[in-house]
């Protein structure tokens, strides 16, 4: 171990180690397999990296990103150390030099990709050298319930197969419980040491705000907190980055694009300029800052939803890693919720897959909606127990406007109980709304108190305090196939009165008109559309040969020839549109208001 210590100081600078890096060493060098989940930004890389400069042989390291491995070898031969890497970036000549130091034993660390395993070249060049350790990073990619599962890391289970000899070791900052004994599991790692470190990041405060003018919201932010500040801003899309780059510029701000997209050497600039300026932003797309030890990012900013909670702690947690203050601030809108549920069903991933990867999507937008502790909702989310507030999130400094939904909270919960804890969300709220279905006729709801309790509220409303409740673990699925609720123990303090339940307020929030349709005033071009409106009604509902209220009463035809929405978003919105008849009769409505905006 002292050989260890030499090396933290000497090559990388450091005078202790942190965290469970002591460990995670000590069980390496005594070539056992181990599994190490630590916070973004903890110094997961030097868990395997001293090991690998302590012992005989080359160390592997399986990477998932190209971007990655040339960033952390360029990083090590700056301090000396000799690393390389094979991808598809070398010529047939560099690849063949790479092979043959690695054979002299002059090289001490290699960066292989996952699929660059599945390369019997490559298997039987590492049998026929002495390996010390391997290293797996970003782990989470193996597992099926991870929210990045990669099936070429699924493959990485031939490993212990190849080299039954060679320790492993695992490391990731983002998995659950489940997640890491599936990775376990997995990888096949024969009794490890299993070292866990808190997730908590204290010196990070959240603050999440909804959309309105984006730039605006964002310019602000970052001048009245982190003027001449290092940050960085993730946008969903090439474009999206590419305007707010350019707008931020024009403002005088030192802001830079960067994307998949750009010239490999515009990228190395923008990359170089990024690690070597205290004042610079950078406007990326989520890849960016993977491996980059950064310690002086005061910033993150997300423009846009991410797709899951995972995502959103691996990117915050590229902020404050020298550990002062440092902050994470986002803006959402329903429409980002819409785009990475569109993005995944365009995808081709499996299923079972798709199934989880939308739940994670929902859970995102719930986090963003809470109006308590937001650190202690992310920590128990990775099954970090904590019951404290921590008093440095946007919601414990009392910054989010919020409204009292006790009694909404009530009717919901009652009406879980009172339909038998079997039924799923989209038949709990037309219980509320009083509508009578065929379903709701065949077991007898229309006779029970919560029948039409909820009638004052839109569905969006019952929709979004039905995701707080499960989110917040007020409510749990009974049957996860058929999306069933049942009641969870927190659940009786609210129905008992003695709790209070808050959700975010929102624009949806009110109660619904009770103005009838016919008192909405509409000017004379309203009037035309309406009438547009009605006719197409009237040729829908011939053609399925159903009554043309069905499709919308006149109230919805009224709103919507008022407010002309453009988009689902908005349609979803006007009081009497649902996600089922949208689908439906969304783009022929869109479509037609389309000719009057």
């Amino acid at each position: 171990m002292q050989r260890a210590l030499e090396i933290l100081n000497k090559v990388f600078g450091y005078d202790d180690f942190r965290f469970n890096q002591r460990s995670a060493v000590e069980s390496i060098l005594s070539k056992r397999d181990t599994f190490v989940l630590m916070p973004t930004g903890g110094g997961k890389s030097l868990c395997y990296q001293i090991p690998m400069l302590s012992m005989d042989g080359v160390g592997v390291v399986i990477s998932p990103l190209i971007s990655l491995m040339i960033n952390q070898v360029n990083a090590l031969k700056i301090n000396g150390v000799s690393a390389n890497y094979l991808n598809s970036t070398l010529s047939s000549e560099e690849y063949n030099d790479v092979l043959l130091s690695c054979r002299s034993g002059e090289t001490k660390i290699l960066y292989l990709s996952p699929e660059g395993l599945k390369s019997p070249r490559v298997i039987e060049f590492l049998k026929n050298i002495e390996l010390s350790i391997i290293a797996i990073d970003e782990a989470h990619c193996v597992s099926q319930w991870g929210h990045e599962f990669r099936p070429d890391y699924r493959e990485l289970s031939s490993l212990k197969v190849n080299f039954p000899e060679t320790p492993l070791i695992a490391l990731t900052a983002t998995a659950d419980e489940k997640v890491r004994k599936d990775i376990v599991n997995q990888l096949g790692l024969e009794n490890p040491l299993e070292l866990v470190s808190s997730f908590d990041r204290p010196n990070i405060k959240y603050q999440i705000r909804p959309r309105e003018k984006g730039i605006d919201q964002l310019v602000k932010f970052i001048k009245e907190s982190h003027e001449d500040e290092c940050g960085i801003i993730y946008c969903q899309t090439r474009n999206k980055v590419e305007t707010t780059a350019n707008k931020l510029k024009a403002l005088g701000f030192n802001a830079y694009a960067y994307h998949a997209g750009l010239d490999p050497e515009e990228r190395h600039r923008v990359q170089a300029l990024f690690e070597s300026s205290d004042n610079i932003i950078i406007v990326a797309t989520i890849a960016f800052g993977m491996g980059i030890d950064k310690p002086d990012i005061r910033f993150v900013c997300h423009m846009g939803l991410p797709k899951n909670i995972e995502s959103y702690y691996q990117e915050t947690g590229r902020a404050g890693r020298d550990g002062s203050s440092a902050n994470a601030w986002m803006i959402y809108g329903l429409d980002d919720l819409i785009r990475n549920k569109q993005f995944l069903e365009n995808s081709d991933a499996s299923g079972v897959y798709k199934e989880l990867a939308n739940s994670k999507i929902e859970s995102m937008l719930s986090f963003c909606e809470l109006t308590t502790c937001r650190r202690r909702f992310l920590l128990n989310y990775f099954d970090e127990n904590v019951s404290a507030d921590c008093g440095n999130c946007d919601c414990c400094h009392d910054e989010v406007h919020k409204e009292d939904a006790t009694l909404e909270a009530r009717k919901a919960l009652s009406t879980v109980f009172r339909t038998g804890q079997r039924f799923g969300v989209n038949h709990l709220i037309e219980v509320l709304q009083g509508k009578v279905t065929s379903k709701i006729l065949n077991n007898s709801h229309e006779e029970l108190g919560v029948f039409g309790l909820g009638k004052d509220r839109s569905e969006k409303y019952w929709r979004r305090l039905y995701r707080n409740l499960i989110f917040r673990k007020y409510l749990t699925y009974a049957s996860l196939e058929y999306k069933t609720l049942k009641l969870d123990q927190k659940s009786s303090e609210v129905l008992k009165g003695n709790e209070e339940f808050y959700v975010l307020k929102v624009e949806d929030s009110r109660p619904l008109r009770k103005k009838p349709a016919e008192s909405l005033n509409l000017n004379d071009q309203d009037q035309i559309l309406f009438e547009e409106l009605r006719n197409l009604r009237k040729d829908l509902a011939l053609k399925l040969d159903i009554p043309a209220y069905l499709i919308f009463p006149d109230k919805t035809l009224i709103e919507l020839s008022s407010v002309k929405p453009m988009n689902e978003v908005e349609m979803l919105e006007i009081n009497g549109v649902g996600v089922k008849k949208f689908e439906r009769f969304g783009a022929d409505f869109l479509e037609k208001i389309s000719y009057f905006k």
